[in-house]
């Protein structure tokens, strides 16, 4: 026995409406007026209609980044029900669900149904998986600040703080003084005692951590201010990945790839990623040409990466 398809999953296609027939007078009108000029008018109701279109389809690109960004922060507070404290968003997880619609689900409804996938479907996807996506720039960005917070400890990073407008020898002469300038002192303790400068005066070391201070105290903050030009360096090159991003976005929109690729195309690009994903033909070693260090070295040179 043949089940009959259920009305909810059937789309019906309305038919083609009938041409409208000119009016006599309209005929009459087109006929009194010069080719040129007819195809002006043409030219210019064409454009009236993308532009109409171009709004259109603007309004939905907006109303669809608020839509998802409020499912975001839905699936944020169902993640982090019962917990204290503002909700965060993973925007790796986010990714690896752009990705998967991008590369995965959009092929497959391709090819169960093309017409089933719009073109603003493709658009948005693309743009939730580029270069200069929301939560790619995130990921990015707490990537570095997690390096500049984290490639430094706690105390030595006190330490600069403190050192920052005070040489290693004027804090032992200050701190050879305060006895004699008691009264001066007190006065000073007022002033600023949250300034990492006037914390550390106020702290009494023990008599071998001033001798190492006076000693090596130099080439102690030396070795910890190399830090500053190498956290320059990283923010210099974090802009320059979001920049390259952005020329990326501008390249996009004028070279037209988006709108140059056939929906058939999505599931060869799918078949690509699937048998090269994981693979070392993906790995940053390959890709950006980085030679392999050595696990068993000390060293770290150059742009050598352990695999």
């Amino acid at each position: 026995m043949e089940v009959p398809h259920s009305p909810i999953f059937t789309i019906k296609k309305s038919p083609n409406p009938p041409k409208a027939k000119a009016t006599p007078q309209l005929e009459a009108s087109l006929q009194s007026k010069p080719t040129k000029v007819r195809s002006q008018e043409y030219r210019d109701r064409k454009k009236q209609y993308v532009t109409k279109l171009e709004e259109i389809n603007k309004k939905l690109i907006e109303e669809n980044l608020y839509l998802k960004k409020e499912n975001q922060e839905l699936m944020a507070k169902l993640e982090g029900k019962g917990q204290t404290g503002p909700t965060k968003i993973d925007e790796k997880a986010n990714m690896n669900r752009h990705e998967h619609f991008a590369y995965f689900k959009i092929p497959k409804m391709i090819n169960d149904n093309p017409d089933s996938v719009r073109l603003t479907q493709i658009s948005m996807a693309g743009k939730d998986i580029s270069e200069w996506s929301p939560d790619r720039i995130q990921i990015i960005k707490k990537a570095f600040s997690d390096i500049l917070n984290y490639m430094l400890a706690k105390d030595n990073k006190c330490f600069v703080a403190a050192f920052k407008n005070m040489k290693a020898s004027q804090y032992i002469k200050k701190m050879k003084s305060k006895r004699t300038l008691k009264r001066k002192y007190k006065q000073l303790r007022k002033l600023e005692e949250s300034h990492p400068e006037q914390i550390m005066l106020n702290m009494e070391y023990s008599e071998s951590m001033m001798n190492y201070i006076e000693k090596s105290g130099p080439e102690y903050l030396r070795t910890c201010t190399v830090y500053k030009s190498l956290a320059k360096k990283l923010i210099t090159i974090r802009n320059e990945i979001l920049q390259a991003g952005i020329k990326r976005e501008q390249y996009f929109e004028e070279s037209g790839f988006i709108e140059a690729l056939e929906k058939s195309d999505f599931s060869i690009l799918s078949e690509l990623i699937g048998r090269l994903d994981g693979t070392k033909y993906l790995s940053p070693h390959f890709l950006w040409d980085l030679p392999i260090r050595d696990p068993q070295s000390k060293e770290y040179n150059n742009c050598e990466l352990s695999e």
